[in-house]
């Protein structure tokens, strides 16, 4: 009975694979009909294309970390979240067919085989998700590295006389090689303000977008400075006189996160071997004492 676990367990993996193929060709026929038809009737497609559907393993608290880290990451689709998720399955699926397949080349038991795969195959699941972490953090240090310059340039093209939506356009068409990340976002920023939308909520989706500290601070500046008649530059000049403060206090936190994480290490790993080290010889010497003075 046991020799038919691993055989049972190939044999639902192949037809979970089979029945997922067949769902997706099934979604793909409905996308086509649905092109058909918007054709015949004369309307325009749904603009957000074609989207996997949700499955349930992505809801509350994970979901909205799963959203926030996509947002982190560039991904601002309305269906990456289920489109992740799918790919997440999918991964963990191919984790869990390779180690099966791979507990085959070995003579483990039964026991240690379904480790294996669980283990494989729980790893993999987690794995997912921490690689979008490491892709939405990557992103994340280039845009906290660009803003600071971005702030500078901005002060600067508006003490020239440069209008607030000239100089956005100028950042988006301009300044691709001095801050490339940004200029893509403000670039985003110009086609939503070109598109007819209202200057509120394309500021509120670009400090989305950026989803760094003090970008909704900054987005808020530059509403008041369009709708109330505050005076920008002054005003830019202060958040940027706080925000390099901010920025200070941070590393400074920093700092102290990693002096406290050294000494933890020391303690893990240095102060053992030191021990031994230097109460390694007397103790050896006080054994070899009591050894010889036995009868």
């Amino acid at each position: 009975m046991g020799a038919l676990l691993p055989f049972a367990l190939f044999g639902f993996a192949l037809a979970s694979v089979a029945f997922g193929a067949g769902g997706l060709r099934l979604m793909m026929d409905n996308r086509r009909l649905d092109l058909r038809l918007a054709a015949v009737v004369g309307q325009a497609p749904d603009a957000a294309g074609f989207r996997l559907p949700g499955i349930g393993l992505a809801e509350g608290r994970d979901r909205a970390e799963i959203e926030r880290q996509l947002r982190n990451a560039g991904l601002y689709e309305p269906g990456a979240v289920e489109q992740f998720v799918w790919i997440r399955l999918a991964v963990t699926l191919v984790a869990a067919l390779g180690s099966l397949a791979l507990t085959f080349l070995f003579s483990f038991n039964i026991a240690i085989k379904i480790l294996i795969v669980f283990s494989i195959t729980g790893l993999s699941y987690i794995g997912a998700k921490l690689a979008l972490q490491l892709r939405a953090g990557k992103r994340e240090r280039r845009l906290t590295a660009e803003f600071p310059f971005l702030l500078d340039l901005i002060l600067m093209m508006l003490e020239s006389g440069i209008s607030l939506d000239q100089c956005f356009r100028t950042i988006a068409s301009e300044e691709q090689v001095a801050v490339p990340e940004h200029s893509q976002l403000i670039g985003t920023l110009v086609a939503d303000l070109d598109r007819g939308l209202d200057y509120q909520a394309a500021f509120d989706r670009w400090a989305s977008r950026v989803g760094l500290m003090g970008a909704r601070e900054l987005a808020s500046l530059f509403r008041q400075s369009l709708f109330k008649g505050m005076e920008l530059v002054p005003a830019l000049r202060e958040f940027i006189t706080e925000f390099s403060q901010r920025r200070v206090a941070r590393a400074r936190e920093s700092i102290g996160k990693i002096t406290v994480r050294m000494v933890v290490l020391m303690l893990v790993f240095f102060m053992p071997a030191l021990l031994i080290v230097l109460a390694g010889p007397p103790v050896a010497a006080i054994l070899d004492t009591l050894v010889g003075a036995k009868p």
